[in-house]
């Protein structure tokens, strides 16, 4: 296989600076993301106070948890269709395929980040 390099990207330091600068992004998000979900949801606070239901239910339907959840979602999204297209562009060289990738690639983020927005309204609906 010829790999012709004048029909890759250009900008594949860029994409790549980007996928580093989101990596440590997911990092920080995803200790959030664990510890509110996963920490505080096990019934009992770090001194040995029982959470209630209650205090869950205002937890995921405060305005900064969901803003902090849906960060996540975009910046995981963002890495995660990158890094596959980062592969693409390393391997695949016919300008059809790439531009199909690329169209499934995107048709895919859309619908996951429809998803996943869905899914924050509705656990953030369960405080109101």
């Amino acid at each position: 296989m010829k790999k012709r390099f004048n029909e890759t990207s250009k900008t594949g330091a860029i994409a790549w600076f980007l996928q580093r600068i989101s990596a440590v992004v997911l990092f920080v998000l995803l200790i959030a993301h664990y510890v509110g979900y996963h920490f505080l949801s096990r019934g009992y606070a770090p001194g040995g106070k029982q959470i209630t239901y209650n205090e869950i239910k205002n937890l995921m339907s405060s305005s900064v948890f969901n803003l902090v959840q849906f960060i996540f979602l975009i910046t995981a999204l963002y890495h995660g269709i990158n890094g596959i297209w980062m592969v693409v562009e390393d391997y695949v060289c016919h300008k059809g395929w790439r531009i199909l990738l690329l169209s499934l690639l995107i048709l895919l983020g859309i619908s996951l980040l429809f998803v996943g927005t869905l899914t924050i309204i509705k656990v953030s609906s369960l405080g109101a």
